[in-house]
């Protein structure tokens, strides 16, 4: 009888027993700061009992494509290198997957200057069960994604203390189709500019079942450059709390001419913005949406209803 177990022998007698349900394609490799035998060194990384100490040496020196990197709960880490990419994940398919529950999930403090941040440059690559906080004011994105196919599932992003913030959390370029951005959590209370910025033409995007709250100057979900084709935003939760700007799409902003769904998003918004105008769809399909301003007040539907 088949079963969805099996062993993975590993070198020295050691072994692991993997869910075929979800069974990593190629190699798998542990990460624990908290383990005092954790090591960045050849050797390592290849059991939980002699992990590596940083995720920066799993994914930058001993990670192939297709890989597997599991950070340990409690794992924490501080990143950061001025002008540049924190870390580049230029292998694709690679999955990078937190252990642990809500006060245990791993920790990846962006830190030490404004302009640090992680970027994503090879197609397929996952983050699931990992938050990530700003350790300097106004960091001006948190993630580039620079390819498709890249997917947040269940992650944080948070501001380390007061007035230390990610001016925009996660950030694309045109080459970023078929982003999916399920159940995450966006928390911060320092004024910042947009929570996801689509920078180009995204085609296929996923933004669903997150929970967005923040202080967002131009709106918390955003298409600035260009039509996104096919995207879907639906069933969020978006709190945007700014009194700056008076902006009149302070929940989704989208270009011109784009297309997909925006369905099913409950909004607050802070300034005296006309619930009406909480999104800008433009070509977008909608349904189901409902926005309020004033705390002591049911929401309504987001948009004039159609007959």
């Amino acid at each position: 009888m088949d079963t969805k177990f099996f062993n993975r022998k590993k070198s020295g007698g050691m072994f692991s027993i993997i869910d075929r349900q979800h069974f990593p394609t190629g190699d798998i490799w542990w990460v624990d700061s908290t383990n005092a035998s954790a090591s960045d060194t050849a050797g390592y990384g290849g059991n939980p009992d002699a992990p590596f100490a940083t995720w920066a040496y799993a994914q930058g020196t001993a990670a192939a494509a297709g890989d597997t990197i599991f950070l340990m709960p409690g794992h924490a880490e501080t990143i950061g290198v001025t002008a540049a990419a924190a870390l580049t994940f230029a292998l694709a398919g690679i999955r990078n997957v937190g252990l642990g529950g809500q006060t245990l999930k791993p920790q990846i403090l962006i830190d030490g200057f404004a302009d640090t941040y992680v970027s994503v440059t090879a197609a397929d690559v996952t983050f699931e069960n990992i938050a990530f906080s700003s350790g300097h004011a106004d960091v001006a994105q948190g993630f580039l994604v620079a390819a498709a196919g890249v997917e947040f599932r269940g992650c944080q992003f948070l501001e380390n203390t007061a007035s230390e913030n990610f001016l925009v959390s996660i950030q694309t370029t045109a080459a970023a189709d078929d982003l999916v951005i399920d159940n995450c959590m966006f928390y911060g209370v320092t004024q910042a500019t947009e929570c996801i910025e689509l920078v180009g033409a995204n085609d296929r995007v996923q933004i669903t079942n997150n929970l967005i709250s923040g202080l967002y100057s131009v709106s918390a979900i955003s298409a600035s450059t260009t039509a996104c084709l096919g995207i879907q935003i639906h069933n969020n939760r978006i709190f945007n709390g700014t009194t700056a700007g008076n902006d009149l799409a302070g929940a989704v902003d989208l270009f011109t001419a784009s297309t997909g769904m925006v369905t099913s998003n409950l909004i607050y918004l802070g300034d005296d913005t006309d619930c009406l105008t909480s999104i800008d769809a433009d070509g977008c399909g909608r349904a189901g949406n409902f926005a309020a301003n004033e705390y002591d007040q049911e929401g309504g539907v987001a948009a004039t209803q159609s007959a």
